[in-house]
């Protein structure tokens, strides 16, 4: 787990974009409004909308591969749908990465 502050609070406009890599809760009912992020095998992130910090949190065995996902997910936010397509590039290729790291059926090691 790894805590962050960032330069800026976490947008709605942010958890937005996030939706098309995971799921994202959100629950505004709260005196302050809670979120969290999670791409299955690659991190969480949850915090607070409209603050700087935040807690991510990345799968330990695929973590060599995923440690700069978060950042890369704030840079490619802003970029519109040139963005999106990057990131998705990203994350297939990272995807395809892990699925060699699995071990094949029947394999006992």
């Amino acid at each position: 787990m790894k805590e962050f502050v960032l330069d800026d609070p976490l947008s709605p406009d942010f958890l937005r974009f996030l939706e098309l890599f995971g799921t994202v809760k959100q629950f505004p009912h709260l005196r302050r409004p809670y979120f969290s992020f999670e791409q299955e095998h690659f991190i969480s992130v949850k915090g607070f909308v409209g603050d700087a910090n935040i807690e991510v949190r990345f799968r330990k065995e695929n973590a060599d591969l995923i440690a700069d996902y978060f950042h890369l997910l704030l840079y490619y936010a802003g970029q519109g749908t040139s963005g999106i397509r990057k990131m998705q590039e990203i994350t297939e290729s990272i995807r395809t990465k892990m699925k060699t790291r699995l071990p094949e059926p029947g394999d006992s090691t």
